[in-house]
Protein backbone atom coordinates (compact mmCIF):
# COMPACT_ATOMS: atom_id res chain seq x y z
CA UNK A 1 0.00 0.00 0.00
CA UNK A 2 2.82 2.34 1.12
CA UNK A 3 4.34 1.88 -2.45
CA UNK A 4 1.54 2.48 -4.38
CA UNK A 5 0.58 5.61 -2.32
CA UNK A 6 4.06 6.66 -3.34
CA UNK A 7 4.25 6.03 -7.09
CA UNK A 8 1.10 8.47 -6.72
CA UNK A 9 2.69 11.14 -5.38
CA UNK A 10 5.65 10.53 -7.67
CA UNK A 11 3.02 10.60 -10.36
CA UNK A 12 1.26 13.65 -9.31
CA UNK A 13 4.94 15.72 -8.88
CA UNK A 14 6.59 14.43 -12.24
CA UNK A 15 2.63 15.60 -14.43
CA UNK A 16 2.79 19.24 -12.08
CA UNK A 17 6.80 19.55 -13.13
CA UNK A 18 6.05 18.37 -16.97
CA UNK A 19 2.99 21.12 -16.69
CA UNK A 20 5.24 23.74 -15.04
CA UNK A 21 7.95 22.90 -17.84
CA UNK A 22 5.17 23.32 -20.44
CA UNK A 23 3.78 26.82 -19.31
CA UNK A 24 7.45 27.81 -19.00
CA UNK A 25 8.43 26.89 -23.13
CA UNK A 26 5.20 27.93 -24.03
CA UNK A 27 5.48 31.56 -22.48
CA UNK A 28 9.23 31.69 -23.90
CA UNK A 29 7.43 30.86 -27.18
CA UNK A 30 4.86 33.29 -26.79
CA UNK A 31 7.62 35.92 -26.27
CA UNK A 32 10.04 35.34 -29.08
CA UNK A 33 6.94 35.09 -31.61
CA UNK A 34 6.02 38.59 -30.01
CA UNK A 35 9.33 39.59 -30.59
CA UNK A 36 9.12 38.44 -33.76
CA UNK A 37 5.75 40.40 -34.45
CA UNK A 38 7.19 43.69 -33.56
CA UNK A 39 10.18 43.46 -35.61
CA UNK A 40 7.81 43.00 -38.70
CA UNK A 41 5.46 45.55 -37.84
CA UNK A 42 8.41 47.95 -37.39
CA UNK A 43 9.96 46.96 -40.86
CA UNK A 44 6.22 47.50 -42.25
CA UNK A 45 5.92 51.33 -40.17
CA UNK A 46 8.86 51.84 -41.93
CA UNK A 47 7.20 50.56 -45.21
CA UNK A 48 4.63 52.67 -44.89
CA UNK A 49 6.60 55.96 -43.85
CA UNK A 50 8.87 55.42 -46.99
CA UNK A 51 5.67 55.23 -49.30
CA UNK A 52 4.42 58.10 -48.08
CA UNK A 53 7.16 60.23 -49.04
CA UNK A 54 7.31 58.40 -52.25
CA UNK A 55 3.28 59.09 -52.69
CA UNK A 56 4.34 62.94 -51.77
CA UNK A 57 6.94 63.51 -54.13
CA UNK A 58 4.88 62.10 -56.81
CA UNK A 59 1.81 64.15 -56.42
CA UNK A 60 4.48 67.52 -56.42
CA UNK A 61 6.26 66.67 -59.56
CA UNK A 62 2.70 65.37 -61.26
CA UNK A 63 1.52 68.95 -61.40
CA UNK A 64 -0.94 71.25 -59.45
CA UNK A 65 -1.33 71.21 -55.81
CA UNK A 66 -4.45 73.38 -54.81
CA UNK A 67 -6.47 74.00 -51.18
CA UNK A 68 -8.81 75.87 -49.96
CA UNK A 69 -9.83 76.30 -46.82
CA UNK A 70 -13.24 78.77 -45.29
CA UNK A 71 -13.83 80.35 -42.18
CA UNK A 72 -17.14 81.39 -40.74
CA UNK A 73 -18.15 82.92 -37.94
CA UNK A 74 -21.50 84.48 -37.14
CA UNK A 75 -22.48 85.88 -33.95
CA UNK A 76 -26.07 87.39 -32.44
CA UNK A 77 -26.70 89.29 -29.19
CA UNK A 78 -29.37 90.85 -27.48
CA UNK A 79 -30.49 91.99 -24.27
CA UNK A 80 -33.61 93.16 -22.67
CA UNK A 81 -33.58 95.48 -20.08
CA UNK A 82 -30.07 93.73 -18.40
CA UNK A 83 -28.78 96.07 -15.87
CA UNK A 84 -25.50 94.25 -15.62
CA UNK A 85 -24.83 95.47 -19.40
CA UNK A 86 -24.01 99.13 -20.14
CA UNK A 87 -26.43 99.35 -22.80
CA UNK A 88 -29.29 97.19 -21.20
CA UNK A 89 -31.42 97.02 -23.94
CA UNK A 90 -29.46 96.74 -27.43
CA UNK A 91 -28.98 94.11 -30.49
CA UNK A 92 -25.51 93.56 -32.14
CA UNK A 93 -24.73 90.65 -35.52
CA UNK A 94 -21.51 89.91 -36.69
CA UNK A 95 -20.72 88.23 -39.62
CA UNK A 96 -16.94 87.31 -40.62
CA UNK A 97 -16.27 85.12 -44.04
CA UNK A 98 -12.59 84.27 -44.81
CA UNK A 99 -10.92 82.17 -47.76
CA UNK A 100 -7.38 80.57 -47.72
CA UNK A 101 -6.80 79.11 -50.98
CA UNK A 102 -3.20 78.22 -52.67
CA UNK A 103 -2.62 76.75 -56.15
CA UNK A 104 1.25 75.02 -56.53
CA UNK A 105 2.82 73.58 -59.32
CA UNK A 106 6.22 72.51 -58.01
CA UNK A 107 8.64 70.15 -60.31
CA UNK A 108 11.95 69.32 -60.70
CA UNK A 109 13.61 72.40 -62.49
CA UNK A 110 10.39 74.96 -62.08
CA UNK A 111 8.10 75.86 -59.12
CA UNK A 112 5.40 78.62 -59.67
CA UNK A 113 3.40 79.12 -56.57
CA UNK A 114 -0.34 80.86 -56.25
CA UNK A 115 -1.81 81.57 -52.74
CA UNK A 116 -5.04 83.90 -51.76
CA UNK A 117 -6.11 85.64 -49.02
CA UNK A 118 -9.29 87.29 -48.03
CA UNK A 119 -11.54 88.25 -45.03
CA UNK A 120 -14.78 90.39 -44.64
CA UNK A 121 -16.93 91.24 -41.74
CA UNK A 122 -19.91 92.78 -41.33
CA UNK A 123 -21.51 94.31 -38.06
CA UNK A 124 -25.14 96.00 -37.15
CA UNK A 125 -25.54 97.47 -33.66
CA UNK A 126 -28.09 98.83 -31.70
CA UNK A 127 -27.08 100.25 -28.73
CA UNK A 128 -31.05 101.62 -27.73
CA UNK A 129 -34.11 99.13 -28.82
CA UNK A 130 -36.43 101.19 -27.01
CA UNK A 131 -35.65 104.62 -28.68
CA UNK A 132 -36.48 105.83 -31.77
CA UNK A 133 -32.85 105.70 -33.72
CA UNK A 134 -32.70 102.30 -35.61
CA UNK A 135 -28.85 101.69 -34.97
CA UNK A 136 -26.75 100.36 -38.13
CA UNK A 137 -29.28 97.79 -38.59
CA UNK A 138 -28.80 93.90 -39.30
CA UNK A 139 -25.39 93.68 -40.67
CA UNK A 140 -25.39 97.06 -42.50
CA UNK A 141 -21.59 98.31 -41.50
CA UNK A 142 -18.77 96.25 -42.84
CA UNK A 143 -15.55 96.64 -40.40
CA UNK A 144 -13.21 94.15 -42.70
CA UNK A 145 -11.68 93.90 -45.64
CA UNK A 146 -8.93 92.27 -46.80
CA UNK A 147 -7.51 91.12 -50.17
CA UNK A 148 -3.82 89.66 -50.76
CA UNK A 149 -2.93 87.08 -53.29
CA UNK A 150 0.47 86.40 -54.64
CA UNK A 151 2.25 84.75 -57.75
CA UNK A 152 6.09 83.28 -57.49
CA UNK A 153 7.45 81.74 -60.15
CA UNK A 154 11.31 80.59 -59.94
CA UNK A 155 13.68 78.41 -62.23
CA UNK A 156 16.08 76.72 -59.70
CA UNK A 157 19.92 77.21 -59.46
CA UNK A 158 20.21 74.29 -57.31
CA UNK A 159 18.41 71.96 -54.90
CA UNK A 160 17.67 75.24 -52.26
CA UNK A 161 18.04 78.56 -54.70
CA UNK A 162 16.15 79.62 -57.13
CA UNK A 163 15.82 82.56 -59.44
CA UNK A 164 12.66 84.06 -59.20
CA UNK A 165 10.07 86.53 -60.14
CA UNK A 166 6.88 87.82 -58.14
CA UNK A 167 3.54 89.73 -58.19
CA UNK A 168 2.03 90.81 -55.07
CA UNK A 169 -1.29 92.68 -54.60
CA UNK A 170 -2.41 93.81 -50.68
CA UNK A 171 -5.48 95.80 -50.82
CA UNK A 172 -9.26 95.15 -50.19
CA UNK A 173 -12.29 93.29 -51.98
CA UNK A 174 -14.76 95.97 -52.09
CA UNK A 175 -12.37 98.92 -52.14
CA UNK A 176 -9.61 97.33 -54.75
CA UNK A 177 -6.64 99.40 -55.05
CA UNK A 178 -8.13 102.26 -52.43
CA UNK A 179 -6.30 101.85 -50.99
CA UNK A 180 -3.83 99.53 -51.78
CA UNK A 181 -0.18 97.74 -53.19
CA UNK A 182 0.99 96.11 -56.12
CA UNK A 183 5.02 94.91 -56.19
CA UNK A 184 6.03 93.24 -59.13
CA UNK A 185 10.11 92.28 -58.98
CA UNK A 186 12.73 89.83 -59.52
CA UNK A 187 15.74 88.70 -57.62
CA UNK A 188 16.11 84.76 -55.36
CA UNK A 189 14.15 82.73 -53.57
CA UNK A 190 15.41 80.09 -51.04
CA UNK A 191 13.55 76.60 -50.43
CA UNK A 192 15.77 74.97 -48.33
CA UNK A 193 15.01 71.03 -48.49
CA UNK A 194 15.33 70.54 -45.04
CA UNK A 195 12.45 72.39 -44.14
CA UNK A 196 10.21 71.90 -46.75
CA UNK A 197 7.35 74.08 -45.72
CA UNK A 198 9.63 77.47 -45.81
CA UNK A 199 9.96 79.91 -48.66
CA UNK A 200 11.79 83.20 -48.20
CA UNK A 201 11.82 85.35 -51.11
CA UNK A 202 14.71 88.33 -51.68
CA UNK A 203 13.89 90.54 -54.65
CA UNK A 204 16.58 93.80 -54.37
CA UNK A 205 14.68 94.85 -57.91
CA UNK A 206 11.05 95.53 -57.10
CA UNK A 207 8.68 98.52 -58.36
CA UNK A 208 6.22 99.58 -55.80
CA UNK A 209 3.20 101.10 -56.50
CA UNK A 210 1.05 102.92 -53.38
CA UNK A 211 -2.48 103.27 -53.97
CA UNK A 212 -4.03 106.48 -52.46
CA UNK A 213 -7.65 105.67 -51.12
CA UNK A 214 -7.99 110.00 -50.76
CA UNK A 215 -8.77 112.46 -53.64
CA UNK A 216 -6.63 114.61 -52.05
CA UNK A 217 -3.52 112.17 -51.96
CA UNK A 218 -1.62 111.42 -55.14
CA UNK A 219 -0.68 107.81 -55.65
CA UNK A 220 2.94 106.85 -55.43
CA UNK A 221 5.51 104.65 -57.12
CA UNK A 222 9.01 103.67 -55.97
CA UNK A 223 12.18 101.22 -56.70
CA UNK A 224 13.35 98.87 -54.15
CA UNK A 225 13.62 95.64 -52.21
CA UNK A 226 11.01 92.89 -51.62
CA UNK A 227 10.89 90.04 -49.02
CA UNK A 228 8.85 87.69 -48.43
CA UNK A 229 8.61 84.61 -45.98
CA UNK A 230 5.81 82.19 -45.36
CA UNK A 231 6.33 78.87 -43.54
CA UNK A 232 3.26 76.14 -41.97
CA UNK A 233 3.73 73.64 -39.46
CA UNK A 234 1.70 70.94 -38.81
CA UNK A 235 1.60 70.20 -34.93
CA UNK A 236 0.05 66.94 -33.60
CA UNK A 237 -3.75 66.92 -33.11
CA UNK A 238 -4.34 68.56 -36.53
CA UNK A 239 -3.00 71.87 -35.16
CA UNK A 240 -1.79 73.81 -37.96
CA UNK A 241 0.05 77.40 -38.01
CA UNK A 242 1.09 79.04 -41.06
CA UNK A 243 2.62 82.56 -41.17
CA UNK A 244 3.43 84.82 -43.62
CA UNK A 245 5.18 87.88 -43.53
CA UNK A 246 6.49 90.62 -46.37
CA UNK A 247 8.05 93.77 -46.42
CA UNK A 248 8.78 96.55 -48.70
CA UNK A 249 12.12 98.38 -48.36
CA UNK A 250 12.32 101.24 -50.86
CA UNK A 251 16.07 102.89 -51.81
CA UNK A 252 15.05 106.51 -52.96
CA UNK A 253 14.01 109.73 -50.24
CA UNK A 254 10.33 109.42 -48.54
CA UNK A 255 7.38 110.87 -50.86
CA UNK A 256 6.98 114.82 -50.79
CA UNK A 257 3.76 115.95 -49.47
CA UNK A 258 1.48 119.02 -49.87
CA UNK A 259 -0.11 120.46 -46.44
CA UNK A 260 -3.33 119.07 -47.85
CA UNK A 261 -1.73 116.16 -48.47
CA UNK A 262 -0.52 115.48 -45.08
CA UNK A 263 -3.53 116.97 -43.77
CA UNK A 264 -5.75 114.25 -45.41
CA UNK A 265 -3.56 111.43 -44.30
CA UNK A 266 -3.74 112.80 -40.26
CA UNK A 267 -0.14 113.07 -40.48
CA UNK A 268 0.28 115.97 -38.04
CA UNK A 269 1.21 119.65 -38.91
CA UNK A 270 4.74 120.20 -40.21
CA UNK A 271 5.21 116.60 -42.10
CA UNK A 272 5.89 117.11 -45.37
CA UNK A 273 7.16 113.64 -46.29
CA UNK A 274 6.56 110.38 -46.03
CA UNK A 275 8.36 106.89 -46.53
CA UNK A 276 7.12 104.22 -48.41
CA UNK A 277 8.71 101.59 -46.14
CA UNK A 278 5.76 98.91 -44.94
CA UNK A 279 5.00 94.95 -43.98
CA UNK A 280 2.10 92.84 -43.36
CA UNK A 281 2.43 90.27 -40.75
CA UNK A 282 -0.25 87.80 -41.29
CA UNK A 283 -0.86 84.44 -38.47
CA UNK A 284 -3.49 81.73 -38.78
CA UNK A 285 -4.28 78.89 -36.87
CA UNK A 286 -6.48 75.83 -37.96
CA UNK A 287 -7.91 73.04 -35.47
CA UNK A 288 -8.63 70.90 -38.49
CA UNK A 289 -11.63 68.11 -38.06
CA UNK A 290 -13.02 69.29 -34.43
CA UNK A 291 -16.52 67.61 -35.92
CA UNK A 292 -17.20 66.18 -39.22
CA UNK A 293 -14.34 67.54 -41.45
CA UNK A 294 -15.59 71.37 -39.82
CA UNK A 295 -12.64 73.07 -37.43
CA UNK A 296 -11.93 76.07 -35.66
CA UNK A 297 -9.69 78.97 -37.54
CA UNK A 298 -7.92 82.03 -35.78
CA UNK A 299 -6.39 84.61 -37.97
CA UNK A 300 -4.33 87.47 -36.79
CA UNK A 301 -2.91 90.51 -39.27
CA UNK A 302 -0.58 93.10 -38.45
CA UNK A 303 0.49 96.05 -41.01
CA UNK A 304 2.60 99.43 -41.14
CA UNK A 305 2.32 101.66 -43.78
CA UNK A 306 2.35 105.16 -43.43
CA UNK A 307 1.11 105.94 -46.80
CA UNK A 308 -2.23 104.33 -45.64
CA UNK A 309 -2.12 105.60 -41.97
CA UNK A 310 0.08 106.79 -39.26
CA UNK A 311 -0.48 103.85 -36.90
CA UNK A 312 -0.29 100.15 -37.07
CA UNK A 313 -3.30 98.36 -38.71
CA UNK A 314 -4.26 95.22 -37.46
CA UNK A 315 -7.30 92.51 -37.67
CA UNK A 316 -8.02 89.81 -36.29
CA UNK A 317 -11.19 86.72 -36.69
CA UNK A 318 -11.86 83.69 -35.31
CA UNK A 319 -15.09 81.21 -36.33
CA UNK A 320 -15.54 77.42 -37.83
CA UNK A 321 -13.44 76.54 -41.02
CA UNK A 322 -14.21 73.96 -43.72
CA UNK A 323 -11.78 72.25 -46.12
CA UNK A 324 -12.17 71.28 -50.15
Amino acid sequence: MKKFLSFILFALFATAGLQAQSIDELKAKKADLEAKQKAKLDEAAAFDGELGDLSKQIEILSGWQKGLNGLIGLNFGSSNNWAANANRNSSSSVLNLGVNAFANNIKEKSFWRNTLVANISWQGLDNDTNDDAQGTGFLSDRNGDILIGSSLYGYRLNQDIAISALADLNTSVFSFLAPGTFDVGAGFTWTPHQVPNLVVVVHPLTYHFAFSAVDAVSSQTALGAKVKATYTHEFPGGIVWSSNLGAFLPYGADAELTPVEANALDLGTGVTSVGLFEYTWINSINIADVWKGVGIGITYGLRGAKFESPDTQSYSAIGLTYGF
